[in-house]
């Protein structure tokens, strides 16, 4: 699919990238369906179905499960990792770990089994060490998830015990 122009920014569709490539995350914490437009320097937008054999949706709550927030933010989270590997493209230098910091976020809608999360993630900071991120999940026109999340990059062996 060719870039959509916006201004002179340009509009990439991601969705034929697997998630996988991007970032180090499996199942069963691999929350990212797939990914959509990617706007290079400024945004991406993530996707994921929540289904009802979730493996959380058993317990959180029996005979109503409901999405816990720390996955939705985890999903967004994983987003903005995703978002710093696609900036990092071409580089050939190993970029580290992305690590999940600080979170400042508001929970305004339950995410249901059946649920189509659309998980927004917009660069409002950067330095060489850390971004912060104004992110959104919403399913449909229904804000679900809204507010900053900060990600910093460290080496893989210094993460390691």
């Amino acid at each position: 699919m060719q870039p959509e122009q916006i201004g002179v920014r340009v509009i990439e569709d991601v969705s034929d990238i697997c998630v996988t490539r991007l970032i180090p995350h499996r199942a069963p914490i691999l929350l990212l369906d797939g990914l959509g437009d990617y706007l290079p320097g400024q945004s991406l937008t993530a996707f994921k179905h929540v289904k009802d054999d979730e493996f959380w949706a058993g317990g959180h709550f029996p005979g109503f499960p409901v999405m816990p927030g720390v996955l939705v933010t985890e999903a967004l989270a994983q987003t903005c990792a995703a978002y710093m590997a696609l900036e990092n493209r071409g580089n050939h230098e190993k970029p580290g770990m992305y690590v999940l910091l600080r979170t400042n976020v508001r929970y305004p809608k339950p995410v249901l089994p059946g649920a189509n999360l659309t998980m927004n993630v917009t660069l409002d900071q950067a330095s060489s060490a850390l971004h912060i991120f104004k992110v959104k999940a919403m399913n449909g026109k229904q804000v679900c998830v809204r507010g900053e999340i900060s990600v910093g990059i460290a080496a893989a062996e210094k993460m390691k015990a």
